[in-house]
C-alpha cells in the first residue's frame, strides 16, 4: 500500500493503533488528508467505512497526542472551536465570546467530493461560488443541492476569504429551522466545498426584479415571507447569532409559499450580558441595510438586526428597488442621524406594515421590537378588525370603492365573506359583464399595465418582477468605525 504524497502521517498512526486497514476509506471515502480535517469528522462518518466505536475512541486519543506535538497553527480547528484567536474582527474585552453549542452528528455529514456532481452555476460571492449540483447518497438516492466552493487562487486561498467561508460552515453546521437554509454536509475536496439544501426558485429579490410578463407577488404572499423570516431571525437570535446581511437578496424561495434566510458569512455570535458584537478594522458591510449604530460605532445586535428587516420589509413592497438609491455611502448615516429620515413608503405597503416598519427604524436599538414581537404584530396586521381574509388568486367583487379610497369593500368569491382591504392588494381583470372582479394574479392573456374600462380612474399596475436564480454579490463599501 503506497501513501499519498502528504499522508504519510496518516498510514503511520493508523499502523500504530493496529488500523492500517482503514487508511485507504478515510483518505477516499472521507477525504482526510490532513490532522485539521478530522475536526469535521463525525463518528457517525466513521460508522460508515466500517470503524467501530473501540476503535474510534483509539483514534481519537491518538490524534489528541499527535496534536500536542504539533505547533497550534490549526486553521480548521481555530475558527470551528468557538471563533478563537487570530480573527481580526472581536468584541471589546469585557464581553467574553461564547463558543457555539457542537452540532448534531445526525444531521449533517462529511460528504465525498466523488458524490456530488456540479452543474449550473447560480451565483457567485465573495469569497466563492454557488453551482447547482446532484448529491448522490450511499443508497444511490440522488438529492438536488447547491454547491458553494471557496474560490481558490494560483496560490490558494487568502486567509481572510477561508476563515469567512469556515465560519459559515461552523454556523450553519448548528442551524435546523424550517425558514433557514439547510446545510447537508462538507466536501473536504480542493476547493472545500459546502453542500446546501437548494432553494429552486432563487432569490426573493431576483423574483421581485424579474421583468414582465412574470406576474407580481401577491401582497398577501410578502407578508407570510415577512412572517416567516421574523420566526427564522428570532430563532437566530435565540441562538446567540446576529446576521448583519438580512436583504431581500439573501432570503431564498424555497417554493411558491416557502421562503428561507440564506448567506451567514457575515453571521457572528453575540458577546457579553450587552448581547452585542463589535466590528474591529475595515470590512464590507450593506450600507444601506445598517441601522446608525452600525455604521458610527460597528455595533451589531439583534435589534441591528430588526433594523435590517425593516429595510428588508421596504425591498419588499418597493419591487427590489435599492435602498437610498444614488445616496453616497457617507451620506447615508448623516440622513439617518442628523436629519433622521427614513425611507418613504412604497405605494404597495400599506400604512400599518409601514407604520411596522417605522419602529424597526427607532434611532435608540432598545425602542426597536424584538422578532418574537414582530411576529406577532405581524399577526395582528393582517387580522385587523373587518379584514377581508384572501388567499392568491381569489375573485373579490367590489362593493364599495373610489379613486380618493385606499381600501375598498368587498366580497371574496371563493369564501363569500365580504370585508375591507387595501386597493393595492389586488389586480383588476376583464369580464364580459359591467362588474369588475379582482383577482390576486393577472389572467390568462391579460396586460397587467392596461386600463380598466369600469374604472378608467385606477393607476397602472408597476411591473412588479418575477423568478430568476441568485445573482452576483453586491461590493459593499468598506467601514471604518
Amino acid at each position: 500500500m503506497l501513501p499519498e504524497a502528504g499522508s504519510l502521517w496518516l498510514l503511520r498512526l493508523l499502523r500504530d493503533l493496529q488500523l492500517a486497514q482503514f487508511y485507504r476509506p478515510i483518505l477516499e471515502e472521507l477525504n482526510v488528508t490532513r490532522p485539521e480535517h478530522f475536526d469535521f469528522v463525525r463518528a457517525e462518518d466513521l460508522d460508515g467505512i466500517g470503524m467501530g466505536r473501540p476503535a474510534q475512541r483509539r483514534l481519537a486519543e491518538a490524534l489528541k497526542r499527535h496534536r500536542s506535538g504539533l505547533k497550534s497553527k490549526n486553521w480548521v480547528y481555530k475558527i470551528l472551536g468557538g471563533f478563537a484567536s487570530g480573527q481580526k474582527e472581536t468584541t471589546p474585552p469585557s464581553d467574553s465570546l461564547p463558543s457555539l453549542p457542537e452540532p448534531d452528528g445526525r444531521l449533517k455529514c462529511l460528504i465525498p467530493d466523488r458524490a456530488v456532481c456540479r452543474g449550473e452555476l447560480l451565483g457567485s460571492g465573495c469569497f466563492g461560488m454557488v453551482h447547482r449540483g446532484l448529491w448522490t447518497l450511499p443508497s444511490g438516492q440522488t438529492v438536488p443541492v447547491a454547491v458553494k466552493s471557496l474560490r481558490v487562487g494560483p496560490e490558494g486561498p487568502e486567509g481572510t476569504e477561508l476563515e469567512d467561508f469556515l465560519r459559515e460552515v461552523s454556523v450553519m453546521m448548528n442551524l435546523e429551522h424550517p425558514h433557514v437554509l439547510r446545510l447537508h454536509g462538507l466536501v473536504l475536496g480542493q476547493p472545500l466545498q459546502m453542500v446546501m439544501e437548494l432553494a429552486p426558485l432563487g432569490s426573493l429579490h431576483a423574483r421581485l426584479t424579474a421583468p414582465a410578463p412574470t406576474p407580481p407577488l401577491a401582497l398577501a404572499l410578502l407578508c407570510l415571507f415577512l412572517r416567516q423570516v421574523a420566526g427564522a431571525m428570532a430563532y437566530l437570535g435565540a441562538r446567540g447569532l446576529v446576521h448583519r446581511d438580512l436583504a431581500t437578496r439573501n432570503l431564498l424561495l424555497a417554493s411558491p409559499r416557502t421562503i428561507k434566510v440564506a448567506d451567514f458569512g457575515l453571521v457572528r455570535p453575540l458577546g457579553g450580558a450587552r448581547g452585542r458584537y463589535i466590528m474591529g478594522g475595515p470590512r464590507r458591510i450593506p450600507f444601506a441595510w445598517c441601522a446608525p449604530e452600525s455604521l458610527r460605532h460597528g455595533a451589531f445586535s439583534s435589534a441591528s438586526d430588526v433594523w435590517m428587516y425593516g429595510v428588508t420589509l421596504w425591498e419588499m413592497f418597493a419591487g427590489g428597488e435599492e435602498p437610498w438609491a444614488g445616496v453616497p455611502p457617507y451620506l447615508i448615516l448623516q440622513r439617518l442621524e442628523k436629519d433622521r429620515a427614513r425611507l418613504p413608503r412604497p405605494p404597495l405597503c400599506s400604512r400599518a406594515l409601514y407604520t411596522l416598519a417605522l419602529r424597526c427604524w427607532a434611532y435608540h436599538p432598545a425602542d426597536r421590537p424584538t422578532f418574537s414581537d414582530l411576529e406577532g404584530l405581524l399577526q395582528e396586521v393582517g387580522a385587523s378588525p373587518g379584514a377581508l381574509r384572501m388567499e392568491p388568486g381569489d375573485p373579490i367583487t367590489i362593493i364599495e370603492g373610489s379613486p380618493d379610497s385606499t381600501t375598498w369593500k368587498g366580497q371574496n368569491g371563493r369564501t363569500f365573506k365580504v370585508g375591507s382591504f387595501a386597493a393595492s392588494a389586488v389586480t383588476l381583470v376583464d369580464l364580459p359583464a359591467t362588474r369588475p372582479v379582482l383577482r390576486g394574479t393577472p389572467a390568462r392573456g391579460e396586460d397587467p399595465q392596461a386600463g380598466h374600462p369600469v374604472f378608467p380612474w385606477l393607476p397602472a399596475l408597476p411591473s412588479l418582477p418575477g423568478s430568476g436564480l441568485p445573482g452576483p454579490k453586491e461590493n459593499f463599501p468598506t467601514v471604518t468605525p
